[in-house]
């Protein structure tokens, strides 16, 4: 594992463990869990050819808790890759089941069993289950590696009976967040307008806290800013917030992530914002995109970060050529648009 829990309650990484600093008393990471861990040093391994990165040990398997959201199941893993290895084989769709609770209160887990594709026939389609976020991105690696982007187009990912292209599910480039806000917001207007529960679906994405967060001590942890550009001369600037728990603040403030949560906007802020840009402000319009955290199953460090600083929330991204080459008329119909 690559996270565990100190006595006070705070999660650590691996690579931050120091154990003069921290002591040995070491607990699993899922909040409701006791099981004790221990740390595993970085080493070279099958005769110095390859490199074990550093990580905690559960001191026994037996003592974790049986739906524990961190523990390694080694056995429920092996039997789902090989169903996806199959299933590609076979040429199915691959239904990665996301059985997680992403939304309620911190120490909440999750009770209900995998859950069932609703849209797919019975016989076309095989599961994997995931319980973190090192499941999710594990799985998605093997379907990578035994059936290439063709294997990564019929693979969709469930959460709660609704079904999504893994594709869309992972958010990394401009154009994902512009449609990400466009149906996060599109989903906060629904809800208001028909009076209904808003559906939460969660996104994977890449969290790097920005200069100014890493620096300071405390305050709202933000993650690099996306722009986007209006003809009008507009600049909307979209800034990324991190609702968590105390537990978390530190390791999330210093090491870049993945992160498994759901997405939301402020709908008051949001319908400000979009009122701002129908007319030339001629300065950055700010709008917070925020990403909810509730447990220590939802992310894990990057085992290469990227190599490029954050942006400062203060000052909007440069635009890249990728950007450039979109049409400014397309950009201004896609952002907000019902």
């Amino acid at each position: 594992m690559k996270k565990a829990r100190l006595p006070d309650g705070q999660v650590i990484l691996a690579k931050q463990y120091n154990k003069e600093a921290h002591g040995c008393e070491l607990r699993c990471a899922d909040p409701n869990c006791e099981a004790g861990m221990v740390f595993r040093r970085e080493s070279l391994t099958h005769g110095a050819q390859s490199l074990r990165t550093a990580a905690f040990v559960s001191k026994a398997i037996k003592e974790h808790k049986a739906d524990c959201t961190e523990h390694e199941n080694f056995a429920i893993m092996a039997k789902g890759k090989k169903s996806i290895e199959q299933g590609l084989k076979e040429g199915k769709t691959i239904v990665l089941n996301v059985n997680m609770n992403l939304t309620g209160v911190f120490n909440m887990t999750v009770k209900d069993a995998v859950f069932k594709p609703s849209t797919l026939k019975r016989g076309n389609y095989v599961t994997a289950a995931a319980k973190n976020v090192e499941d999710v991105l594990e799985l998605i690696e093997t379907i990578r590696e035994k059936g290439g982007e063709e294997g990564l187009d019929k693979t969709v990912v469930n959460y709660k009976g609704d079904v999504m292209k893994v594709k869309e599910f992972q958010v990394d480039s401009r154009d994902e967040f512009r449609e990400l806000l466009n149906k996060t917001y599109k989903a906060e207007t629904d809800a208001e307008k028909f009076r209904r529960p808003k559906k939460d679906y969660p996104r994977l994405i890449k969290f790097t806290a920005t200069k100014n967060t890493r620096e300071r001590e405390g305050g709202v942890l933000r993650g690099t800013p996306r722009t986007f550009t209006y003809p009008n001369g507009n600049k909307l600037i979209l800034l990324q917030v991190a609702d968590v728990p105390p537990e978390f603040q530190e390791t999330l403030r210093g090491e870049n992530v993945h992160m498994l949560a759901t997405p939301s906007l402020n709908l008051s802020e949001a319908k400000a914002a979009y009122e701002q840009l129908q007319n030339p402000q001629k300065r950055p319009i700010f709008l917070s995109l925020h990403w909810k955290v509730v447990g220590a199953h939802q992310f894990t460090p990057m085992e290469e970060p990227e190599a490029a600083p954050a942006a400062p929330e203060t000052k909007p991204a440069a635009e890249t050529p990728a950007t450039q080459t979109q049409p400014p008329q397309a950009q201004q119909q896609n952002l907000f648009k019902p």
